[in-house]
């Protein structure tokens, strides 16, 4: 019996420099549709996502942070990368979207269309650079209960997300992540800090939520034409309602606990529609050595594992 299909869109901090360049160069779809939000972005904001994703002296391990820059290149970038899926004939069974990736998930599901949804990425970016004080969020392999047990980092950051049972995230101020980050390298613990200029997930960015929701409030979501699954209420979720979105970077990702909920009911063929496979590698951690289900990455830092035209 055929595993269903589930595309996976991934959030901040899955984003880098040159993200899916090879496919852009080659790859008429995945260009087009490109250049359209990035002529779409240029008109709102005065700048080009291109000119800075693509351009040569931005290498990719430089670190990219600007939110109104990362936010709607993590968007178009999953966005092209399903078109181009699609049109190859893999249609998903369920939509799975982690943070700004249930952005991604919504489009393709049908409940945004691609303007309206890659107009909100932009406004939302913008109301987080205008409202927002700057935040920084950091990943910690360890299982979870580290957070309760340590009162410096339960004190000094919060939690932004559980991806699988010894990696989780933690927001804060630049200043207390550093701390944390000293500490954690006293006790000989590894950590890595993500490319990020917000504390998303965090009430870092409690100063835009007023903004983003009255965004929301004016757009009509439609009913999902494929199901739905949110890392922020841990499963499958329908009908959204507008509050959804501001959620989606609010909240704390559950992403174990969505994998978990999904893997007692099915086993799946779950695809990686981010830019850097981080989704995949999550989901092969949570996955038990009883399960049957697949996981592959689509776009990696080294290269797709599509055709490229």
């Amino acid at each position: 019996m055929k595993k269903p299909i589930v595309f996976m869109f991934a959030g901040q901090g899955s984003h880098y420099y040159q993200m899916g360049r090879k496919l852009y160069e080659q790859n008429p779809t995945f260009k087009q549709l490109l250049q359209t939000a990035d002529s779409l972005h240029k008109e709102i904001t005065g700048l080009s996502i291109l000119d800075h994703l693509y351009n040569d002296r931005n290498k990719m391990i430089d670190p990219f942070r600007r939110t109104l820059l990362t936010h709607p290149s993590i968007f178009m970038v999953e966005y092209a990368l399903a078109s181009v899926i699609l049109k190859l004939g893999i249609i998903p069974d369920y939509v799975l979207g982690a943070s700004l990736g249930e952005f991604a998930a919504a489009t393709i599901s049908g409940i945004l269309t691609f303007e309206e949804a890659l107009r909100a990425v932009i406004f939302q970016a913008q109301m987080l650079e205008s409202y927002c004080p700057p935040g920084s969020m950091t990943a910690i392999l360890h299982p979870y209960n580290l957070y309760d047990d340590l009162q410096l980092i339960k004190e000094k950051s919060e939690c932004a997300a559980v991806n699988f049972p010894s990696h989780f995230v933690i927001s804060g101020t630049p200043d207390h992540l550093k701390t944390i980050a000293t500490f954690l390298q006293e006790q000989q613990l590894n950590y890595q800090e993500l490319a990020v200029s917000h504390g998303f997930h965090s009430t870092l960015i409690d100063g835009a939520a007023t903004h983003i929701l009255s965004l929301f409030g004016s757009i009509r979501l439609k009913p999902s034409q494929i199901p739905f699954i949110s890392c922020t209420y841990g499963g499958l979720f329908t009908p959204l309602s507008p509050h959804h979105f501001w959620d989606a970077i609010r909240l704390p990702i559950q992403f174990q606990k969505t994998i978990d909920s999904m893997e007692n009911k099915n086993n799946f063929t779950y695809l990686d529609v981010g830019p850097s496979g981080s989704l995949a590698t999550f989901v092969k951690y949570n996955l038990k050595k009883t399960s049957y289900s697949e996981v592959r990455a689509l776009l990696t830092p080294f290269g797709s594992t599509i055709p490229l035209s």
